[in-house]
Formats: C-alpha cells, sequence, structure tokens
C-alpha cells in the first residue's frame, strides 16, 4: 500500500510517499507524478517513508523526471532509506537523480 500526500510551497511541490511503491502502487503513483508539475514545475519527492520500490515505481520516477525536465524544473529526492537507494544504484537510477 502506497499513501501519497503533496503540498505546494511557492514554486515547488513536495510529494510525500509513505510505504511501498510496487507494481501494484505504481498506477497511484503515476497519477500523482503526472499531476506534480501542473502548477509548479520544481518536485520535491520525500521518500522517507518509503520502504520498497520495484520495477514499476522505476519506471514512475523515470516519467516524473522527463515530465520535470519537460517543464524546465527540478526533480530532489529527499530522505531515500538505504534499501530503496541500494535499488537506485544497482539499476543505475542513481546516476540520474538528484538527492538531498
Amino acid at each position: 500500500m502506497l499513501e501519497i500526500n503533496s503540498n505546494v510551497n511557492g514554486n515547488v511541490n513536495e510529494v510525500a510517499l509513505v510505504g511501498r511503491l510496487d507494481a501494484k502502487a505504481a498506477r497511484q503513483a503515476e497519477e500523482a507524478f503526472d499531476g506534480a508539475t501542473e502548477k509548479v514545475p520544481n518536485v520535491v519527492l520525500d521518500m522517507s517513508g518509503l520502504d520498497y520500490i520495484a520495477s514499476a515505481g522505476l519506471r514512475a520516477l523515470k516519467r516524473l523526471r522527463a515530465s520535470v525536465d519537460a517543464c524546465g524544473g527540478t526533480l530532489v529526492l529527499k530522505g531515500v532509506q538505504e534499501d530503496v537507494m541500494e535499488v537506485f544504484e544497482m539499476t543505475g537510477f542513481a546516476a540520474m537523480l538528484t538527492f538531498e
């Protein structure tokens, strides 16, 4: 199960992910991510409550990154837990994402 909370603060959409970003939750994440740049170009993903990410979740992040880039914004991930960071490193996503 995945919980997504979004809050626009200035020109940044702060999106908190809590739970598991597995294949089942990826569609929910994609819908939330699709709307993330509608009002502001910059997105900060708070991943401190995310304890698992599957390949479908990685695809959702890749789409979000492309959407942010198309708007001329920035995407920053913060609070990434060790297990999730290992997935980013093993798949090469760590090299294409910005972490805080």
